[in-house]
């Protein structure tokens, strides 16, 4: 038996999505580029992305590699590069060779604890740099703002907004949806809103 209300669903689902991505598209040719620019960078103060970008801007570098279980690791790596012995360093730690050995085993299986990569560092006179990043290599910033967007851009408000100051309005509509309660719990995002 076909389920009629499945398949209903569906195509109204997209003919909804259809026009939901036309209408969007309408209103993003009534702001110009320069304005959305303006708006991300105003709305960008009120969400504190240049933390974001200070601190995750340099790992989002296509030359740092994201960490894959079975590759080599970076104690190996770094303990051979500086022609260290694993004997030197198990020495460091003051844990024996087996040990160390284990250390080195452990990260490339990923079981490894980062206070345990933290000291191995610290015994071949180095220093452990630990990021998450996304994996689309953007800001946190960036994110969120293509989230809110489409949104608020079918905000009556952006249109009725007087034309000078259509990037702030669109900032300030911006900035209310990410503190919205339902906006927040649609995306499944905490209800804490963010400073």
């Amino acid at each position: 038996m076909v389920d009629v209300s499945s398949s209903y669903c569906k195509r109204w689902q997209l003919i909804g999505c259809a026009i939901l991505e036309h209408t969007i598209e309408a209103s993003m040719k009534k702001l110009t580029n320069d304005e959305q620019r303006k708006a991300f960078n105003i709305w960008l103060a009120a969400y504190g992305g240049n933390d974001d970008m200070k601190i995750l801007g340099p790992f989002l570098d296509d030359h740092i590699k994201a960490f894959i279980p079975g590759n080599s690791g970076w104690l190996r790596r770094n303990r051979t590069g500086l022609f260290l012995s694993a004997e030197s360093v198990a020495a460091s730690l003051k844990i024996s060779r087996a040990a160390y050995s284990k250390y080195e085993h452990s990260e490339e299986k990923g079981s490894i604890t980062l206070a345990t990569l933290v000291n191995a560092a610290e015994a071949m006179d180095c220093e452990l740099v630990y990021a998450i990043r996304p994996k689309c290599r953007k800001y946190f910033s960036q994110i969120i703002w293509e989230k809110l967007l489409p949104q608020a851009l079918l905000h009556p408000w952006i249109e009725k907004c007087d034309q000078r100051r259509r990037a702030h309005g669109l900032a300030y509509v911006v900035k209310n949806l990410m503190t919205s309660s339902q906006f927040r719990r649609e995306q499944g995002w905490s209800q804490r809103a963010r400073r």
